[in-house]
């Protein structure tokens, strides 16, 4: 279908979809849109086009997607006071955004990443969501240099990964700082002008509370900003962290809530394009470390009939282990990709993995998830 978007409206579209600007110039979270482009806006997320001058659309909606047109600018005048704020200097190099669960958080950090992409500032965006991951796979956090403007953050390749293997900080809270804090360090001495780290909606309850003055303790940012919904859920956090810089910005009222099941999808999406052109490798534990709770070793076995008539050997059983998410590392523990657990050969010792990654690999690292075959999430292992 054809619309026309008056100057200064905002066309708010949730994929599937595909945007085609026919005539005129729009503005996607601080990046700019030009005749002739073409825009996909994912399943399960919403994107809004603001037109710079009188502008034509080709929009094409997938099942369920949708679209509607708005007076207006959908960025609040907040965003626009506290970018204007962080971009006025150079005291603004590492900036952290907390928030609820989809409240705006990487729309926020977006506007943030092109407003200072289009100042020529050298930009690195770190995600610290380990549930709802942009950048890298689920069960990580990632770095990525962003050397032009984005409209999303999907589409980033990630220049580092650290491996957590959960989709929750709860009962890793220290596994995430070291993470953060490592991505921190590597950002600033790449030279960054601008470190703009992106966290969990983890922000209710005295453990929430407790895990985001530790964040800010871990990575000492220059500048938090703090989204706040109309339910004013993160007072008890702004309150922990009242010797700190903070600019608490609003919500949009038209950010996209997303119910249990989207966000699973939007994970799924996030895994199948790290395993995407996965093959299977065999590896032996004599010429490669495996860290977690896993045995390969036969003659280890636990003392009792069920476990001998399974031929199950101590560590998780066969059945539980395949599947399970993991991370592969060089001999300097970089990430190299991630993978599945395919089967276990305890007999000679061996684990078969489902991955793309193709290089030399000196440790495998185990996490708590599994996946299905098609990269869907089956449950995970406590």
């Amino acid at each position: 279908m054809i619309l026309k978007v008056g100057k200064g409206n905002t066309l708010l579209v949730d994929g599937p979809a595909r945007v085609h600007l026919l005539s005129g110039t729009a503005s996607v979270l601080g990046a700019l849109a030009k005749t002739g482009d073409s825009l996909i806006v994912r399943k399960g997320k919403r994107m809004p086009f603001e037109a710079i001058g009188n502008s034509s659309v080709e929009l094409t909606l997938g099942d369920p997607a949708s679209y509607v047109e708005m007076d207006g600018s959908s960025i609040p005048s907040s965003w626009r006071e506290a970018v204007k704020e962080i971009l006025s200097g150079r005291k603004h190099r590492v900036v952290l955004v907390i928030g609820g669960v989809d409240c705006g958080k990487t729309s926020f950090c977006t506007y943030l990443a092109n407003s200072a992409l289009n100042m020529k500032h050298r930009v690195a965006l770190i995600d610290g969501d380990l549930g709802q991951s942009d950048i890298g796979s689920p069960g990580t956090t990632s770095l990525s240099s962003i050397r032009e403007p984005i409209i999303d953050p999907f589409r980033l390749s990630p220049e580092r990964l650290v491996f957590v293997g959960v989709t929750s900080p709860t009962g890793m809270v220290g596994a995430v700082l070291d993470a953060l804090r490592t991505l921190k360090g590597e950002a600033l001495n790449a030279a960054a002008d601008l470190v703009i780290i992106n966290t969990d909606g983890w922000v209710e309850g005295d453990g929430a509370t407790s895990y985001k003055a530790l964040l800010v303790d871990a990575v000492a940012p220059d500048a938090v900003v703090a989204i706040q919904g109309e339910t004013r859920e993160l007072v008890p956090i702004l309150d922990a962290l009242a010797g700190s810089e903070v600019l608490v910005v609003d919500s949009p009222g038209d950010v996209k809530k997303r119910d249990r099941e989207t966000r699973k999808l939007l994970r799924e999406s996030a895994y199948k394009k790290h395993l995407r052109g996965a093959k299977i490798r065999s590896f032996s534990s004599s010429w490669v470390e495996i860290e977690g709770d896993l045995r390969l070793d036969s003659e280890k076995e636990i003392d009792n009939d069920e476990n001998k008539s399974s031929g199950e050997s101590a560590g998780f059983p066969q059945g539980e282990m395949e599947g399970l998410l993991i991370a592969l590392e060089d001999a300097h523990g970089k990430v190299l990709g991630i993978g599945t657990i395919h089967s276990l050969d305890r007999m000679r010792g061996a684990i078969r993995i489902c991955t793309p990654v193709e290089g030399v690999v000196s440790k495998i690292r185990l996490g708590r998830i599994r996946l299905d075959r098609e990269g869907n999430e089956i449950g995970s292992i406590v």
